[in-house]
């Protein structure tokens, strides 16, 4: 047997001898009404077996000391535990196996330990984790610990956000780990056996997982996670690798892959990994190696685990998960429950009260509660792998119904026959019925006051029934028109119903999720003479009560002979879920109330429907995890935005432009005001009609000469949104948008945009039509009035038509909500919405705001733009609460992109800047290299700093070193057209004297410059070696791995044994030592080490030492100074016999400063004269083009000239 089955089994078996029998539930809610108002009382009162429920609250501290208690939040975004929580008791050595915690946030770092006391099988799921502060985080140190569905983020420890040690079959599944500043987790080597899998491992400083002094200890299984953008996947600290770890399944898994099925072992998907997947099954075909001899993964995934749907046998354990609806009602209350399991469970066990019962062993069961009160569900799951539990407690609430009175109702068997005719009548009212009153053929007598009565009919004719029903609360009748028919006696039938048509949904191709569904029966045939009257018809659905109790019923009042009708019908049911298939069945004269010549011909079945999601609704409503067009950024300045969107000739339809499309924007196009800043620009890229195979475009991007995109939009640079209508013909083209965030690249003076196909396959890769693209800026100006601006994000494809699409007007519309940022409606001027959809028009769509339709056919394009609708909002707009809505008003049908809603303000009296910065650190050993912030408000645009020695600067965040020691006064003089203003922080700066050694490691240069996509060499030098040196290990650590990386190291001559991390990196270490003893006493300016590090994008980054290692020729340790380096990443390279790269003094897109020295003068057009050719071969001519005719001329010296 599996060992960690047999483990599980062993716990629950441990459960079930030591839980008491009569297990208890405490409330504990922190504003009173419950048992307890801390969760320690709670556990001091509670027994083992029982269950802990927290309330919406903010609580303090707890220890667990009793076995096998569930502790279990509201949900983390509604509990917070403040303070430490520690498992078990540590004062006592109390017991705490079995512990559950669930459903909470925690600001502290809980411990989980059982060395001071007993603990194990200890489960912690669904909680939030975030802004831990311990070095290790998270302390689990306990056997047989599950850490599952949690989020771990903003940990500020510097080792890891979770720590495992001694804790053995420890499974760590589906969490996410971001943010963090360690690792995400450090094994230890006294953990054993750890199951890593299903997690997203995202952003964090340090690295992925630490694994610390683990050699030749247990073996770890690391499968199906994403590791995204870390400071390294994993790594061992310098200590030494474990000797087996799994970077994939130890068995085949089921999988399927762009729809196709394959079975294999998988690893992990890696952000940084390039291989090829020559056979396309999602597994790459070059293994990814681990740094620092952690072993190799051997299936690399390409893409997130997220994009394979998982079947068949694989070592996967079910994960419980369920929906219920509705959750609160009166008595009788059925409910629908419905799971949403992951992890491919083959069983289901369904405990509707929690009384240890199973009620059903269906996927999605309903139940009907009879009796008030608040019910607990369990619901468990399991399959090959194992079994899982989610408890809901109290998730049903059942209510004693109010009052009322009752309404009438009643059937009669038979309805038709031979005089005479004797009928029974069963009363069917709802509610509570105190007297009864029938009147067999509504004359106006009562002819029974009998709850159930029978009446003998003794002449031939057509009889209507009537029933008043009556209790202290009022009384209904019920009036049946027609509804007994009497013969004559000897009379045979001679007519039949049947269902000629087909039975069908509208429209024809699915049955939608989320809503109601419309059924038609058409062809409701009455073969033969008579007419026939009170004809019920009723349809069925297969999934509802296993196809055997209708849905919906009606009646045909009357049908003559030899006629048909067309009947519709209503689908109540709300099925939250797409997925599987619906038939509906049709059956006339179900109870075969009226004399037919054939009566097996009455019913008819649809053909199997399946269960969609509406892609034509507004899929923040009608998609399950759908959103609404939200509010992405949020800008609050003085200043603008400019749009600009391509004519709709820049249209391309599928396979119309493997050549490539070329869009431009010229500087009139998107006129920035002179003296701006560019604060964001985005590029929208909007497509339709998608059908590249795996259900996303594969494209190459360019703008303005820069590669922004190649391969797959979906896992490439940008944001990308989809929707696509679901099901008919078109049940798969997809329309998209995607965004991407181009400001470090747009020039104001002009900007391209080029779209190939990806590798040129026009074949492959031009399966999509494009709409035009659009440039947005925003920028700031101190010349211009306040703006708030709300940029939304999203697309939703829109089409009305209820015959073909189901859709209703309500239905087809498309909501952005406005959010970020409150609005002061009294001090607003002007609100303009710009609202962009795709085929929009012409008179085409509703516009809705706050609720109201503001316009009606009012997107003026077609089927080939993709520009805006400009709406001023002003007498509409709210504080809060805003929200905008796209309506489709024809089938034709249109595509909700981005939104755009900008708030000017009244023009204010510029402030007075008011002075005030920071500085980190503010005291340490020469040299100190100090950081400097302006903190100042009121908007300076001027800035003097006076460091205490001498020295000064006019930059807004300055560094400083200083070389002697002393306490030094620090003065910020900021101005602006309003005044100015000063802030004096008297000894500010304590410098002393460095203690110790006086040895100082710096980076030479200093500062350093290289162009994207070159490298340049630094040097790592200590500045001298009093007594020699042995060896070192160093770290050096780039703080910004989207501007550079080092790439190579260069060590000098004496250092004959090295070892470092797998190049490239940003964060590296080196070792080495002089093994003869070639850096002698006294040596001075010695180059430890030569870094060839490379740019990645336009950018600055901060270079750092650390040390680990640094010792003298005696092995005693060295405490050096460590000086930091910088690197800034440009786009351009220094002209022939210049040192540095050409610069844009005042941010308008021209580089002026031609030698780079960061000023411009007479300097600068000598050398742009000398270098014309140079320029016009080897640079973006827009930069240099200063009389905007779009090349290099002398026209252009004689500008600069005029300039200077």
């Amino acid at each position: 047997m599996n060992k960690r089955i047999f483990i599980i089994l062993f716990s629950l078996l441990c459960t079930v001898l030591i839980t008491p029998a009569e297990a208890n539930t405490w409330y504990v809610d922190d504003d009173g009404g419950a048992d307890f108002t801390s969760i320690q009382s709670a556990v001091n009162a509670a027994s083992s077996g029982d269950t802990i429920y927290i309330r919406a609250g903010t609580y303090e501290a707890f220890e667990v000391s009793i076995p096998f208690l569930s502790i279990i939040g509201e949900g983390s975004d509604l509990v917070t535990v403040n303070d430490r929580i520690d498992i078990p008791q540590t004062a006592t050595s109390a017991n705490a196996t079995g512990t559950v915690l669930e459903g909470m946030k925690i600001t502290t770092e809980p411990n989980i330990r059982s060395d001071t006391g007993t603990a194990s099988d200890v489960i912690i799921r669904d909680c939030l984790f975030d802004g831990l502060t311990s070095s290790t985080g998270i302390k689990m140190q306990v056997e047989n610990p599950t850490f599952e569905h949690n989020i771990v983020s903003n940990s500020t420890g510097k080792y890891a956000a979770m720590s495992i040690k001694s804790s053995n079959n420890t499974i760590i599944s589906n969490n996410t780990f971001t943010a963090n500043i360690g690792a995400a987790f450090t094994l230890y080597d006294t953990g054993r056996n750890t199951i890593v899998t299903r997690n997203n491992i995202i952003s964090n400083a340090y690295a992925g997982i630490e694994f610390y002094a683990n050699a030749a200890i247990g073996v770890n299984t690391i499968y199906l996670n994403n590791f995204i953008d870390n400071g390294v996947i994993a790594t061992t600290s310098g200590t030494t690798a474990p000797s087996l770890t799994y970077w994939n399944s130890t068995e085949p898994i089921a999988y399927t892959y762009n729809g196709q099925t394959y079975t294999g072992y998988m690893g992990n998907y890696y952000s940084d990994y390039n291989g090829t997947d020559e056979n396309n099954d999602g597994i790459g075909d070059i293994p990814y190696v681990l740094p620092d001899s952690l072993g190799t993964d051997n299936y690399p995934l390409m893409q997130s685990y997220e994009n394979y749907n998982f079947g068949g046998s694989g070592p996967v354990i079910p994960v419980s998960a369920f929906t219920a609806s509705p959750t609160s009602g009166d008595a009788p209350l059925t409910v629908q429950f419905t799971d949403e399991s992951t992890g491919s469970p083959t069983s289901w066990a369904w405990d509707f009260e929690n009384d240890g019962i199973i009620d059903s062993t269906n996927q999605n069961p309903s139940f009907t509660y009879t009796s008030a009160g608040n019910y607990t569900v369990n619901l468990t799951v399991a399959n090959a792998g194992g079994s899982d539990s989610e408890v809901k407690t109290d998730y049903i609430v059942v209510n004693e119904p109010l009052p009322e009175p009752p309404v009438a109702d009643f059937t009669a068997t038979p309805t038709s026959g031979d005089a005479p005719l004797t009928v029974n009548f069963t009363d069917a009212s709802n509610g509570t019925v105190s007297s009864y009153a029938w009147d067999f053929d509504n004359d106006g007598n009562v002819d029974s006051e009998d709850e159930n009565p029978s009446y003998t009919y003794e002449t031939e004719g057509t009889y209507s029934v009537n029933l008043t029903v009556t209790n202290e609360d009022g009384s209904d009748s019920e009036l049946k028109t027609d509804y007994i028919t009497v013969t004559q006696a000897g009379q045979v039938a001679t007519n039949d119903l049947s269902i000629s048509g087909i039975v069908n949904t509208v429209p024809a191709s699915a049955v939608f999720a989320r809503e109601t569904n419309t059924v038609k029966v058409l062809n409701v045939k009455n073969t033969g003479t008579a007419t026939l009257t009170n004809i019920s018809i009723a349809v069925y659905a297969s999934d509802v009560s296993s196809g055997t109790v209708p849905v919906d019923t009606t009646t045909i009042a009357s049908l003559a002979g030899d006629s048909k009708t067309t009947v519709t019908l209503i689908d109540p049911t709300i099925r939250d879920l797409e997925g599987g298939t619906v038939t509906y069945t049709a059956v006339v004269d179900p109870d075969n109330l009226i004399a037919e010549t054939d009566e097996t011909n009455n019913n008819k079945s649809s053909s199997a429907k399946p269960l969609r999601y509406n892609g034509y609704k507004g899929k923040g409503i009608y998609w399950e995890g759908g959103s609404n067009i939200t509010t992405k950024h949020t800008f609050d300045l003085q200043g603008n935005l400019l749009y600009s969107t391509q004519p709709d000739s820049a249209y391309k339809s599928v396979g119309a432009w493997g050549s490539g499309r070329t869009e431009t924007w010229t500087a009139s196009d998107l006129p920035v005001p002179s003296g701006s800043t560019i604060e964001k620009v985005f590029l929208y890229f909007a497509y339709n009609w998608d059908q590249t195979a795996g259900g996303y475009p594969w494209l190459n991007l360019s703008f303005n000469g820069n590669i922004i995109e190649n391969g797959n939009l979906s896992t490439g640079n940008g944001n990308l949104y989809r929707d696509w209508s679901n099901f008919g013909a078109y049940a798969d083209y997809e329309y998209g948008l995607c965004v991407y965030d181009v400001t470090d690249r747009f020039s104001s003076s002009g900007n391209s945009f080029v779209t190939t196909p990806y590798d040129g396959d026009n074949t492959l890769y031009g399966k999509v039509a494009l709409y035009p693209s659009t440039l947005v800026v925003v920028y700031r100006n101190a010349n211009e009035t306040r703006k708030q601006i709300f940029i939304n994000e999203e697309c939703d494809e829109l089409g009305l038509s209820a015959s073909s699409y189901g859709t209703t007007s309500e239905e087809a519309t498309a909501y952005a909500p406005f959010t970020g940022m409150s609005i002061d409606v009294e001090k607003v001027t002007n609100a303009m919405l710009y609202s962009f959809a795709g085929s929009a028009g012409p008179d085409e769509g509703n516009l809705l705001f706050n609720g109201n339709i503001v316009a009606t056919n009012a997107w003026q394009g077609s089927s080939n733009t993709a520009s805006p609708l400009v709406f001023d909002a002003t007498n509409y707009i709210n504080a809060t609460g805003n929200e905008a809505g796209i309506q489709s008003t024809t089938s034709g049908g249109m595509d909700a992109l981005q939104q755009i809603l900008v708030i000017e303000y009244e023009e204010s009296a510029p402030a007075e800047p008011v002075a005030d910065f920071t500085a980190t650190p503010t005291s340490g050993d020469t040299p100190l290299a100090v950081n400097f912030t302006d903190t100042s408000t009121g908007s300076p645009t001027s800035w003097f700093w006076d460091f205490g020695d001498g020295a000064n600067s006019t930059e807004q965040n300055p560094s400083h070193t200083y070389t002697s020691a002393g306490n030094y006064t620090v003065n910020l003089t900021v101005e602006n057209e309003a005044g100015s203003d000063f802030e004096l922080k008297s000894s500010y700066i304590e410098v002393s004297e460095a203690s110790g050694s006086t040895v100082t490691l710096y980076f030479d240069p200093e500062s350093s410059s290289v162009p994207e996509n070159e490298s340049t060499e630094i040097n790592l030098v200590a500045s001298n070696f009093p007594a020699g040196l042995s060896g070192y290990n160093l770290t050096v650590t780039l703080d910004d791995p989207n501007v550079a990386e080092i790439v190579d190291i260069e060590y000098p001559s004496w250092a004959l044994i090295t070892e470092n991390s797998t190049l490239p990196g940003t964060s590296i270490y080196m070792k080495t030592v002089d093994l003869e003893d070639s850096v002698k006493e006294g040596a001075a300016d010695v180059v430890l080490a030569t870094l060839k590090v490379s740019g990645k994008e336009k950018g600055s980054a901060n270079l750092s030492i650390g040390v680990k290692r640094l010792e003298e020729d005696s092995g005693d340790s060295i405490e050096p100074a460590l000086l930091a380096g910088t690197i800034e990443v440009t786009l351009l390279s220094p002209l022939p016999d210049q040192e540095y790269a050409p610069r844009d003094l005042d941010g308008d897109g021209l580089y002026e400063d031609l030698t780079g020295n960061g000023e411009f003068s007479f300097v600068d057009i000598v050398a742009y004269f000398h270098n014309m050719d140079w320029i016009e071969e080897n640079m973006p001519v827009e930069y240099f083009d200063f009389n905007g005719n779009g090349r290099i001329d002398f026209d252009d010296v004689v500008d600069m000239f005029a300039m200077i």
